[in-house]
């Protein structure tokens, strides 16, 4: 399959799909298709797939969008102003993402629900208990808002995040959450009381915006 990222402040990735291809997406990314494309909504992943996508509060259902003999061109835009991430996976490297970073991917790649290994983590980590997991193998695009930021880290390398800044890290990386300790931060801060600590090996993906706080700005904007 060979993609194309177009556009800058509200991007959209591009599949050309030759014949047999295939792409999915939860309802409602997918922007246009041209060329001998069909497609079909359906319940993939049968009934763990429907729990997993219920319990992230997406819809349960998904599209698949399929190539004909004579190939097509599919065209998945993202929500907010941001950026798109194209990401390869494979059976040896899963990837952990939030539940609002998944745009589209190949049909081997698996979507599914994972548990932080830590309860403290998901109760209290703002972007709720459940996350999503990439498995499988193929190609798979995540939605950033803002700008995206990727840090390798080693064995034993810590990065302190806010919980709206992370958009993915790989299964190697260790997620957890901190109390701050600063009495003034967690009284006048906006941050909240909490921050994730990811501690490597692995890949870590960040996002430059918050989406709580762009929610909060744009109706903000609206009331003033």
């Amino acid at each position: 399959m060979e993609w194309e990222i177009i556009g800058s402040i509200v991007p959209a990735v591009a599949c050309n799909l030759q014949h047999e291809e295939s792409m999915y997406t939860q309802t409602g990314s997918m922007m246009m298709y041209s060329g001998d494309i069909s497609y079909n909504t359906n319940l993939k992943g049968g009934i763990k797939g429907i729990l997993s996508r219920k319990m992230t509060g997406e819809s349960a259902f998904v599209t698949n969008y399929s190539a004909g003999r004579m190939g097509g061109t599919v065209t998945f835009a993202t929500t907010v102003p941001g950026t798109i991430r194209q990401l390869y996976i494979s059976p040896k490297k899963s990837v952990i993402c939030q539940k609002t970073a998944f745009l589209c991917a190949e049909q081997d790649v698996n979507l599914s629900v994972v548990f932080t290994k830590r309860i403290r983590a998901g109760l209290l980590g703002g972007e709720g208990f459940v996350l999503q997991k990439l498995s499988g193998e193929g190609n798979a695009f995540l939605e950033i808002a803002g700008d995206v930021l990727s840090y390798e880290l080693e064995q034993g390398d810590i990065l302190r995040i806010n919980p709206g800044n992370i958009v993915a890290f790989e299964d190697t990386v260790d997620f957890d959450i901190e109390l701050l300790n600063n009495v003034s931060t967690i009284a006048f801060g906006k941050k909240g009381m909490f921050i994730s600590v990811l501690k490597g090996p692995g890949l870590v993906i960040l996002q430059t915006q918050n989406r709580k706080q762009l929610s909060v700005s744009i109706v903000s904007g609206q009331e003033s």
